[in-house]
């Protein structure tokens, strides 16, 4: 009979243990480790098995981020490791899950030394739209990526025009960004529709906005490029295609002269009360140049001209007023010249008809004189505008770029800073707001102090 009860007590216990168990759901990850990440960075997929509630959260969120951050049930997390440019690194991820917790680690060497970071920088397009029956307002994925497509070429070096210098592969992809800020896949790659009920918008009201609605447009920084497409309100003098800000440099041994310093390493939009970003005139975004043509308009051009802004060129041509010949984009390469001189003395090569519309151009008017020597020059940079072959960068041109790229904040990509990062404090900083304004008969450096 004792024997019967032990049996009986040991049953039920076991029971209870089972039914305990049962209470706390399996918890499995599709893999918890992770060597040799490549230096120029990936992005990691891992499968969460579970009847349960969990959490994701990156202990080095500085160049390692995880989406979504928590979830119920089964589910995929996505694991952005950053490229390496400083020195190898080791992280992780921790996921708590029945009140456990499962560290997934992570190691990534840095890139070799001599050897150039390809980077490919997410742009997310705002589209912001009245009339969204209005081609000029609404403006199509497709055209979008025919634009970037063309402006991308540009940055590998392909050139259109015959002669001059060759031109320079930046090493640089633009992409279209593929998920948001959150994580989430976006259903119209890179392009965000915003309806508007203020159309057409003053470009540089707008860009030196200190409104919550327009900052609030702003994605991270940190991580995409903001392009804002929208109609742009008329100017007297002329059209303007595109405005930018230029980037910040950070005070000290990797300042970068003709940039405004700050002495950060690592801002965030809080950081500024202005919304740092590219804004093309959407009125025009249709403009291409058919071959053998010559098109002020292009689309392409604009755009890849306004990036070359946002990554720290200035115009290619004497930006100072008056008679003086000054290297204001601080490129030995590019000849500087006097453009007020340029745009008086190019009449002789253009042909206009009654209305003073042109109906004919002649080779000359491509050309420049080089206010340092007197030589003449064909313009054929991506930083000259208004009757320029406007299709290549110099090797200087390259290297500022290349400069913003691996150490200016508030600019997606790997950072040669990230060893010794200083981080801003919180609200927004004194920074003056510095933006280029380019068009037809158009050109401004504007400062506005904030």
């Amino acid at each position: 009979m004792k024997k019967k009860i032990v049996y009986i007590l040991a049953a039920v216990m076991g029971l209870m243990v089972a039914s305990c168990e049962s209470e706390k759901p399996a918890f499995t990850l599709s893999q918890d480790t992770f060597n040799d990440i490549s230096p120029e960075g990936e992005v990691l997929s891992i499968d969460i098995q579970t009847a349960g509630d969990w959490t994701a959260t990156s202990i080095n969120d500085d160049w390692c981020s995880v989406y979504p951050g928590s979830g119920t049930g089964n589910g995929t997390i996505r694991i952005e490791v950053e490229a390496n440019l400083s020195q190898d690194r080791t992280g992780s991820v921790v996921v708590y899950c029945n009140g456990e917790r499962t560290n997934i680690n992570i190691t990534q060497s840095a890139l070799p030394a001599g050897q150039e970071l390809t980077y490919r920088i997410p742009l997310i397009f705002h589209v912001l739209y009245q009339d969204a029956n209005d081609p000029y307002q609404y403006i199509t994925l497709q055209r979008i990526e025919q634009v970037l497509d063309k402006v991308n070429q540009y940055y590998d070096g392909i050139t259109i025009a015959s002669g001059g210098e060759d031109s320079q592969d930046i090493n640089l992809e633009f992409v279209l960004a593929e998920a948001d800020e959150s994580g989430n896949l976006l259903e119209t790659p890179g392009v965000e529709y915003i309806e508007w009920n203020e159309m057409p918008i003053n470009c540089e009201s707008f860009m030196q906005s200190s409104n919550e609605r327009i900052l609030n447009l702003m994605w991270d920084m940190n991580k995409y490029v903001n392009v804002m497409l929208y109609n742009f309100a008329d100017v007297s003098g002329g059209t303007i295609l595109g405005i930018s800000h230029l980037p910040l440099t950070v005070q000290g041994a990797n300042q970068l002269e003709g940039l405004q310093t700050v002495a950060y390493t690592s801002l965030e939009n809080e950081n500024l009360g202005y919304p740092q970003c590219v804004s093309i005139n959407s009125l025009y975004f249709d403009e291409d140049t058919p071959q053998g043509y010559y098109n002020p308009l292009d689309a392409n051009v604009t755009l890849a001209h306004e990036l070359g802004h946002y990554l720290g060129l200035h115009h290619a041509f004497n930006e100072n007023e008056g008679n003086t010949c000054v290297d204001t984009d601080y490129c030995e390469d590019t000849p500087p010249y006097n453009r007020d001189y340029y745009i008086l003395s190019r009449e002789s090569f253009i042909e206009r008809d009654e209305n003073g519309d042109i109906i004919g151009i002649l080779p000359g008017v491509f050309d420049r004189e080089d206010c340092n020597t007197g030589n003449i020059f064909t313009s054929y940079n991506l930083m000259d505008y208004e009757f320029s072959y406007a299709d290549r960068f110099t090797p200087d041109q390259r290297e500022r770029m290349r400069h913003v790229l691996e150490y200016s904040p508030l600019i997606p990509g790997a950072k040669r800073t990230a060893g010794t990062r200083s981080v801003a404090p919180q609200g927004v900083l004194d920074i003056p707001i510095i933006y280029k304004v380019c068009g037809v008969g158009y050109h401004q450096t504007c400062v506005k102090s904030k």
